[in-house]
């Protein structure tokens, strides 16, 4: 009877361990094709998102009009959240460089007309103005120029594997794009005109949506020597219900 026991035994730990080797196969490596195709989809449909794009690296000059800055002061780039609303409005809290100080500003685009306010730029008093000159709303979904359909012209595209993202599961790859397409990508302050950049997009392995894109832009001529700008653009909070208006133009907060 011991002995009928223990082949019982070891008949049950067989069986178990057979199924446990099923559950734990290897899944088919996805095409990175299809897993772009299926972010670009939701991205091109989603009715408003999240969007956050940070800068490391060379200086992201931004040229804002209508100010009466000291001569030689620069304005550069760091940091920008804000909200899209189809087809045209986005609202943003960007952070920027005013010389060598750091500061934030607020910024209502609808359309074609911007609006900013700051507490260094504008003694937080609403200006219209054109803060990221160039720039409309619209082109982060156009057909052609925008977001979607810059990536959908990423050459030589590759899986890298799956990336743990604070958290979040997703899957890279990488590839290469046309500079003269990332504008829209880049809030239309991106340098480069000419050339290939590198590119990596990042999939969430669940709902198949972009969650992040990274984008290697190489320094101006003639600082040939300096460290690229990367930029990293965070895409979330698809479809969220949101209502973006005009703030008020006489000044004071609204």
């Amino acid at each position: 009877m011991r002995a009928i026991r223990l082949l019982l035994v070891l008949a049950l730990t067989l069986a178990v361990a057979a199924c446990g080797g099923a559950d734990s196969a290897p899944q088919p490596t996805p095409d990175p094709q299809a897993l772009l195709a299926e972010g670009i989809t939701q991205l091109q449909d989603a009715t408003s998102f999240k969007y956050e794009v940070d800068v490391s690296g060379y200086r992201v000059n931004v040229p804002i009009e209508g100010l009466d800055l000291p001569e030689g002061t620069g304005v550069s780039f760091k940091y920008a959240s804000g909200t899209f609303q189809v087809p045209d409005r986005l609202s943003a809290r960007v952070q920027f460089r005013l010389g060598v100080l750091s500061t934030t500003a607020e910024l209502v685009a609808l359309g074609d007309t911007q609006y900013f306010r700051g507490e260094l730029l504008t003694g937080n008093r609403w200006l219209q103005g054109d803060f990221l000159p160039g720039f409309l709303p619209s082109s982060l979904v156009a057909q052609p120029g925008g977001v979607p359909h810059t990536l959908s012209t990423i050459r030589d595209l590759a899986l890298v594997g799956r990336r743990d993202l604070d958290g979040l599961s997703a899957y890279q790859l990488r590839g290469r794009v046309e500079a003269g397409r990332v504008f829209s990508l880049t809030l239309g302050l991106s340098r480069a005109t000419a050339g290939l950049l590198d590119i990596d997009v990042f999939i969430h392995t669940q709902n198949k949506r972009v969650v992040r894109i990274s984008l290697v832009e190489p320094p101006p001529d003639w600082a040939a020597d300096s460290e690229p700008t990367i930029w990293q653009i965070n895409i979330s909070e698809y479809n969220a219900p949101v209502t973006i208006t005009a703030p008020d133009a006489d000044g004071g907060t609204s």
